[in-house]
């Protein structure tokens, strides 16, 4: 059976704890008897196991405030997650986090056409299993990027100008997570398909390289970017281009001085293709960074510790990927409704970016049964190919790692469409070889209020 560790925390912070705990499990007693309760029998009314949130009623608050075009949602996911099999300890641990999204509609507020504001803030509570298994890429990347075994608040917050129905600019601080979950097929972001960083954040890197914190540069997908991009959409494909900084804009110092450890640009080109009247996307994307990272040449012959090589730096990153995501399913009356296959490749530098290859391939969409349409779910495959000079270059130092890949499957159960419980399962070949295969089993539940 799984144990609890005992948490080593002050009393006012256990507490703190068992008050949440208790709380979120009031608060999902409530909603499920809600949920469970028979709907009123109102032809003007839509069923509250059909809202696409438990508040947004017709004529509501929320209904009213859109059309003033202000649109506010807020998200609950609550994890317990654990590991069966390759802990020492067979750890086991519950946290979560709330989302809170403000989307406001400029013209419709009184200034000018096109005029978009976004915000997200974000809050976590509890724990989570990450970094317990030496795993190289978080098992759970919805809690990945947070102060350890603690409480964090992030807000992100973008300014958008529609120019023409083709072409936006967008600027701001973005939130990855949320922009990968608008991905087709694989989704991602890990709070309602994949948990693992792999498909939820796909990435080249690990951020070993880097002399300023875990994955901060463009190349290795950091969570948060300040930055712009550029949009063009048009019949026959869709083209990005982004100029941010490559650091990782949770550090407060990329706030107050943008730019100042280089410049990281990408460009992304989606082309649309049709097989058999079945919809599919075409992706390839290219980024580079003139920042500095650790040049890996370097690691095996100083006996420094890798986290202070400051002096040992290489200049620019470069990668590139092709991703491609085609239904093989989709519904008849909602074409985005299906299911389908995803895969990505992609190839880096190596040097300073210790990831030089990965890939991942997978099948993953919605359930099209009767009745189950709002269902998810997901299988795949991935695997990160770590650079030979950082390899060799810890073997140098005694410190013996591998290539890391794993599989993970999902199903998200639509209880209603506000209310998900999900479970998960993964098993990593993690990149400490003193490690055993992993076994990863979560339940996740969100509550969209």
């Amino acid at each position: 059976m799984w144990r609890r560790r005992q948490s080593k925390g002050p009393p006012s912070t256990k507490g703190r704890r068992r008050r949440t705990r208790r709380a979120l499990v009031a608060a999902c007693l409530i909603v499920c008897a809600t949920a469970a309760a028979p709907a009123l029998a109102d032809d003007d009314l839509v069923s509250l196991a059909k809202q696409k949130s438990l508040t947004d009623t017709p004529d509501g608050p929320k209904d009213q405030l859109r059309k003033f075009g202000i649109d506010v949602d807020v998200w609950i996911t609550q994890f317990y997650q654990g590991i069966p099999a390759g802990a020492i300890d067979r750890t086991a641990r519950y946290g979560g986090k709330m989302d809170m999204f403000l989307r406001v509609d400029g013209e419709k507020l009184g200034f000018w056409k096109g005029l978009k504001f976004n915000a997200q803030y974000e809050h976590y509570f509890g724990r989570n299993v990450n970094r317990q298994d030496l795993a190289l890429l978080p098992i759970n990347v919805a809690q990945a990027f947070i102060e350890r075994d603690g409480y964090h608040s992030a807000l992100s917050m973008t300014l958008t100008q529609e120019l023409s129905e083709e072409l936006s600019v967008t600027i701001g601080k973005f939130n990855m997570l949320t922009l990968a979950s608008q991905t087709p097929i694989v989704g991602g972001g890990g709070i309602d398909t994949f948990m693992n960083r792999a498909f939820a954040l796909p990435s080249t890197g690990i951020g070993v390289s880097s002399p300023e914190s875990v994955a901060d540069r463009l190349i290795v997908a950091p969570p948060y970017l300040l930055g712009g991009v550029a949009a063009l959409k048009t019949k026959y494909f869709d083209l990005k281009v982004m100029v941010a900084d490559p650091r990782n804009a949770q550090q407060p110092r990329v706030i107050e001085r943008p730019f100042e450890r280089g410049v990281g640009a990408g460009l992304m080109a989606t082309v649309p293709v049709e097989i058999g009247g079945l919809r599919g996307f075409h992706t390839v994307r290219f980024a580079y960074s003139n920042a500095r990272g650790f040049d890996l040449d370097d690691i095996g012959e100083t006996r420094q510790s890798i986290a202070r090589l400051r002096g040992l730096t290489k200049k620019g990153f470069w990668f590139v990927s092709y991703a491609v995501q085609q239904y093989l399913m989709q519904s008849e009356t909602n074409p985005k409704v299906g299911w389908g296959l995803f895969t990505l490749a992609t190839l880096s530098d190596g040097n300073p970016n210790p990831v030089r290859w990965s890939m991942l391939v997978g099948l993953a969409g919605n359930n099209l049964m009767s009745g189950r349409e709002d269902d998810l779910w997901g299988v795949g495959f991935y695997h990160y190919g770590l650079t030979q000079p950082l390899l060799s270059g810890l073997q140098a130092r005694r410190i013996v790692r591998r290539s890391e890949g794993g599989v993970e499957g999902f199903y998200n159960f639509a209880v209603t469409r506000w209310f998900r419980l999900s479970g998960d399962v993964q098993i990593i070949d993690p990149w400490n070889p003193v490690r055993t295969r992993a076994s990863y089993l979560g339940l996740r539940l969100q509550t969209k209020f």
